[in-house]
């Protein structure tokens, strides 16, 4: 994720998925269209989609609510303010991950990580298990 550059542009990911990336101002992915054969995250109290499986980088992680899992992108999302938060792995500046149908706190998004070694959790988003459901759609 880049975070050069202002304007937002469009880019195919497939012939039939298209996203808004507007990544670069806002850090986060505004979805148009998901074909229903594409595996997805939904918001559990709405069921707006809130991720692609495509961007599951690990499943390996703990939220607020229990297990958690690290994507590289979100979609139909909103971020909350800026703030420093203890988390098991030491203080991280992180911002509160929203769903934009319904307003529910999904997680958040990692801005700075403590040491060189946490760093490859920045521009980074933690979805709780507990409120999202994985959707298979085949």
């Amino acid at each position: 994720m880049s975070s050069a550059g202002s304007s937002s542009t469009s880019q195919s990911a497939s012939p039939s998925l298209v996203l808004k990336d507007t990544a670069r101002t806002t850090g986060v992915l505004n979805l148009h269209y998901v074909p229903d054969d594409k595996p997805v995250f939904s918001c559990e109290k709405c069921s707006d989609t809130v991720a692609l499986q495509d961007e599951l980088v690990s499943k390996a992680f703990n939220g607020r609510s229990g297990r958690a899992y690290l994507f590289n992108t979100t979609i139909n999302t909103n971020l909350g303010k800026r703030e420093e938060r203890k988390l098991i792995t030491g203080m991280h500046t992180v911002a509160d991950l929203l769903c934009a149908s319904c307003d529910t706190s999904l997680g958040w998004m990692y801005i700075r990580a403590p040491t060189g070694d946490q760093r490859y959790k920045e521009g980074r988003y933690i979805l709780e298990a507990a409120k999202v459901v994985k959707e298979n759609n085949w």
